[in-house]
Order: C-alpha cells, then sequence, then structure tokens
C-alpha cells in the first residue's frame, strides 16, 4: 500500500488523539485501557487499532525472518590527522587522511583491518578502508574505536571534518534475524519495534546489528517469526504518547 503524506498521518494522528478522542469515564474504553477515537492503549499490551484506523495509516505488518545479509555497518568519523602531514613509522602515512569512529563493541567486533567503507564529507564521496580497532576506549565509555584510512591526494579533508558513511563487512553475507529498516523507530531512548501481540501492538526495545539496504540485523529484542509493524511506526508511537501522556494540543 502506497503510504499517506506526512501531513495528513500527522493530522490523523492527531484525530486519535486527545483532539476528538472520549475522556476516560465517558463512552471511552477504560476496561481496555486508555482509549481515543479508533485506537485503545494498554499496559503491557500495547496499542490496538481498529480495521477502519489501520486502513487509514496504511499500517503494514512483516515477520522478523532469518536472510543472509552482507553486513554494512553505519559510520560517523572525525577527522583527526589530514593527508598532507609527514608520515608516522609505522604509522599513518602522508597522502591518506585518517578519521576515528566509535562503534559499540557488539558491532566493532565484526570488523577488521582491509574492510572497506565509503565516507561522504563536503558533498564528495571517499572510499576508505580500516586501518585499526582500538579496544582500549571500551572500558572508558563502553565504545572501540574504529581508525579509518581515507587516501585524499588532493588534501581536501582537514582535521576536525566529520565523515559519514559506512562498512561492509568481509566474509561475505551470513544468517542472521532481520526486518526491514522501517520497521525500526529511533528514540532519543533507544530503538524499537511495534510487535504483534494479540490483537495489540506492543513497543519491544531492540538492539540491532549491521545493515543493507533494505535490512537490518535485529541482535536482541525479537526471535525470527515474530510479527512487526512495517510502517508507519512513527505514527504508532506518536498514538502511543498521545495515549499515556494524557494528550495535549495538536498543531
Amino acid at each position: 500500500m502506497k503510504s499517506l503524506p506526512a501531513f495528513f498521518i500527522i493530522v490523523f494522528a492527531c484525530g486519535l488523539s486527545a483532539c476528538g478522542g472520549k475522556p476516560p469515564g465517558h463512552g471511552g474504553h477504560d476496561d481496555q485501557g486508555k482509549g481515543t477515537e479508533g485506537a485503545t492503549f494498554a499496559e503491557g499490551r500495547g496499542i490496538a487499532l481498529m480495521e477502519e484506523t489501520k486502513k487509514a495509516i496504511g499500517l503494514e505488518t512483516v515477520e522478523a525472518e532469518e536472510r543472509k545479509l552482507t553486513p554494512i555497518v553505519s559510520i560517523e568519523a572525525q577527522i583527526y590527522r589530514a593527508a598532507g602531514e609527514p608520515s608516522r613509522p609505522q604509522g599513518e602515512q602522508t597522502g591518506s587522511a585518517y578519521a576515528a569512529a566509535l562503534l559499540p563493541p557488539a558491532l566493532a567486533e565484526k570488523l577488521k583491518s582491509g574492510d572497506t567503507a565509503e565516507l561522504g564529507a563536503h558533498g564528495v564521496e571517499y572510499p576508505a578502508t580500516v586501518w585499526r580497532i582500538d579496544t582500549a576506549s571500551r572500558d572508558a565509555v563502553n565504545n572501540e574505536e574504529v581508525i579509518l584510512r581515507i587516501p585524499d591526494a588532493q588534501g581536501t579533508l582537514q582535521v576536525g571534518d566529520f565523515a559519514s558513511g559506512s562498512v561492509t563487512q568481509s566474509g561475505g553475507a551470513a544468517p542472521v534475524v532481520t526486518v526491514p529498516r522501517s520497521a525500526v523507530l529511533e528514540t532519543a531512548t533507544g530503538k524499537f519495534a511495534f510487535v504483534e501481540n494479540g490483537k495489540h501492538l506492543l513497543r519491544t526495545a531492540v538492539v540491532t546489528g549491521a545493515e543493507s539496504v533494505e535490512y537490518i540485523e535485529i541482535t536482541d529484542g525479537l526471535y525470527a517469526g515474530d510479527v512487526v509493524a512495517s510502517k508507519p511506526v512513527e505514527t504508532l508511537y506518536l498514538t502511543e504518547l498521545r495515549a499515556t501522556k494524557g494528550g495535549g494540543h495538536c498543531h
């Protein structure tokens, strides 16, 4: 199903909220949990949507499943050494810029020296490689430092510049539990998926791993066969917030 324009989704979510919903004790769904027009929320069970509501927001669900994924790890790095600096014995070499990125150990340990990467900065794409992985920072910030080498003969990358892109793990595809990238909701408090729980959709914390263009690995929180909402997860989250936070004004 074609997704609806973002403006309509926001307006519709507001219609599900306190702006159009029935307050508890006035014909709402108190027996099932906090209710809004077209949706109810029950602690521990999640959101229940009327069939008309599902159709209106374009709800789609899929099964989490094992598939062979050629893992691509998203990365954001900062240049700490420019290409014009002198070479160091057994260290960084002139002609390449070097950038550092911090990754959780679960991701960093899957990478190794020589893995290829693509990084973008200043509107330019740079091929790069993983130069080394430093585990010394794990105890301090629970991350590992991944150092990338970026050939830069023109000297366009400067110390302090940020470069974003991805690293492709070597070793080929491996079977892992995956869901479409659109099924993962990223918030300030973590990553979540809305998992089918009877007639409800329960927001469940997940830990993600490597990614491909279409899919993302789930390392914790889901099992193969779990049914999750693939879209629109932002609208589901907004609906839950309206129900649990007491509504508010729509803008």
